[in-house]
C-alpha cells in the first residue's frame, strides 16, 4: 500500500512554490531594499524552492517514500515562520501586514504539521 505520504508532500510542496516564487516579486518591486537587504530575501526564496525541488526529487526511491529531504523543508517551514514571522507580529508594522503574514505563518506550519504527522514511521 503507498503510504499517506504524497497528498501531504504535494500540498506543503506547491504551497511553498507558490508562496516563496511569488514572493520574488515583492522584493525586487521594493524600492526601500538595499542590495542586502534584497540578497538575503532572495536567498531564502532560493532556499525554500530548492528545499521543495529536493523533496519531491529524492523522496520516492524503490517504490517507497523516505522522508529526510521532506523533513529538512518541514522544520525549515516551522522554524523560519517561528522566528520571522514572530518578529513581524512583535515588530511595529501596520495590521494589514501583521495579519496577512500572521495568516501565511498559520498556513505554513499548519501545513507542515500534516506532512509531519502523515509521514511514514
Amino acid at each position: 500500500l503507498m503510504s499517506r505520504w504524497p497528498r501531504p508532500l504535494w500540498v506543503l510542496v506547491g504551497w511553498s512554490w507558490f508562496l516563496w516564487i511569488s514572493r520574488l516579486r515583492n522584493v525586487f518591486n521594493d524600492d526601500d531594499l538595499d542590495s542586502w537587504g534584497t540578497a538575503w530575501r532572495v536567498g531564502v526564496v532560493v532556499l525554500f524552492t530548492v528545499l521543495a525541488l529536493i523533496a519531491v526529487l529524492g523522496e520516492r526511491q524503490n517504490g517507497e517514500w523516505k522522508g529526510q529531504a521532506l523533513c529538512a523543508l518541514v522544520w525549515w517551514t516551522v522554524g523560519f515562520w517561528l522566528v520571522r514571522g514572530g518578529g513581524i507580529i512583535l515588530d511595529d508594522h501596520d495590521t494589514a501586514f501583521t495579519a496577512i503574514h500572521t495568516v501565511l505563518m498559520a498556513i505554513s506550519i499548519g501545513l507542515s504539521m500534516w506532512v509531519w504527522t502523515a509521514r511514514p514511521r
